[in-house]
């Protein structure tokens, strides 16, 4: 199987703003040293668990966002085999439910034509797909296709409402209110929902036929989780791979907004999950053994200061807890890009390569370090923000867990 080429298949799932270059995971596994399960505690969409799943490892993800829980399961399923001509079939069925559901701000995404097709097709999801658990913050299914039917009702009801087609976050876009305007003048809006969604289910079924099906069916768990604060991280972890937010990255929650609220996820529970994004977060009280890091305070304004301190404290605390529960020769690979404060450079890795190898019995390994130029992500450039040019290039380093020597 090549893992690259299958990986970039499933990526076309549902868009997601940032995923692992596929082209990582075949150095990650060839270093792993153990057996044992794969983790990653910043999962974003969960290419990690789908990499693990294809090569038959057990995988455990986490991340602040609920949708990685759609996005995942629906991408294992593909993989699995799952219909997805009937999870349209039952897509069908939705638009003539009867009993329908609304998210509270439904008015200012939609056209007024389009609000009964999309309070039809998630009030179905709600009383026969799966319900969102708010104190476990998870999905519950009813229904084994609840997540394939989920990414095609997503992206048809996306095509129909007022926020832009090329970037995940959800912003009234002028342009897509003229296009849409335009749309429903000539076209049955019934006609044109399932127009988007048999598009979504055709592309689906392609990814799914090109694929090479692993002989295995390795257990894949997704979790919700607040990272800074958990205290039981997974044991017996083989290898961990992640990809930190990139110091004032915290736009991954709002640019889901609009798919969390149709799920059913409430508008209380995203804002309390965007507040716990590590740009949000005061520093920790944790010792930064780096002298790159302290070099970076050096002259910085005290806000930016903040910031930095926010950052590396909070996310090195997560790495260090991850690193702490892998085996013996477990391998922990961290990417991450050049991200600026300011203007000034901020060497990620290489604070969390300085910090971790001086404090824990951690050693880079060998040929694992990749720089890889950005070609293409799907955010917004030329931002009014202290980086308005984005993150131009990535790094990966990769890190051993040396035996205790007494």
């Amino acid at each position: 199987m090549n893992l690259e080429a299958t990986l970039s298949k499933l990526y076309d799932v549902y868009m997601y703003p940032a995923r692992f270059p596929s082209k990582i995971f075949d150095l990650f596994f060839s270093k792993l040293g153990v057996r044992g399960v794969i983790f990653d505690p910043f999962a974003g969409s969960g290419s990690l668990a789908l990499a693990s799943y294809l090569k038959c490892y057990d995988s455990e993800v986490w991340d602040l966002n609920p949708v990685i829980h759609v996005i995942v399961d629906a991408s294992v399923n593909v993989v699995r085999g799952y219909s997805v001509g009937e999870a349209l079939r039952l897509l069908e069925d939705a638009l003539r439910y009867g009993r329908g559901w609304l998210p509270s701000d439904a008015g200012y995404w939609w056209p007024e034509q389009v609000l009964d097709i999309i309070s039809r097709v998630w009030g179905f999801f709600r009383d026969n797909m799966a319900s969102f658990n708010d104190s476990k913050l998870a999905f519950e299914p009813y229904d084994e296709r609840w997540s394939l039917y989920a990414v095609i009702a997503l992206y048809a009801s996306r095509r129909l409402s007022y926020t832009d087609d090329s970037v995940p976050k959800w912003f009234k876009s002028r342009y897509k209110v003229g296009k849409l305007t335009s749309l429903l003048s000539v076209n049955d809006v019934r006609e044109l929902f399932w127009r988007y969604a048999r598009l979504k289910a055709v592309r689906i079924a392609r990814v799914q036929e090109s694929l090479v099906k692993p002989n295995c069916k390795p257990n894949v768990e997704v979790k919700v989780v607040d990272v800074v604060t958990a205290s039981e991280y997974p044991d017996g972890v083989a290898g961990a791979l992640t990809s930190p937010p990139y110091v004032q990255a915290q736009e991954y929650i709002r640019s889901f907004s609009g798919e969390l609220k149709l799920l059913g996820v409430p508008d209380s529970t995203i804002s309390r999950l965007r507040s716990l994004e590590i740009p949000y977060r005061p520093p920790i009280n944790l010792n930064v053994e780096s002298p790159t890091y302290q070099e970076l305070l050096e002259g910085l304004e005290p806000r930016c200061k903040k910031l930095l301190e926010s950052y590396f404290t909070n996310t090195l605390q997560v790495l260090e807890r991850t690193a702490e529960n892998m085996m013996e020769k477990a391998i922990l690979g961290v990417f991450a890009g050049e991200a600026t404060v300011r203007g000034r450079p901020v060497p990620i890795i290489k604070v969390v390569r300085e910090h971790l190898t001086k404090k824990l019995n951690l050693r880079e390994v060998e040929g694992g370090i990749i720089e890889d130029r950005i070609r293409r992500r799907r955010l917004f450039k030329k931002r009014k923000n202290m980086n308005p040019n984005g993150i131009q290039v990535e790094h990966l380093t990769l890190l051993r867990k040396e035996p205790i020597k007494w």
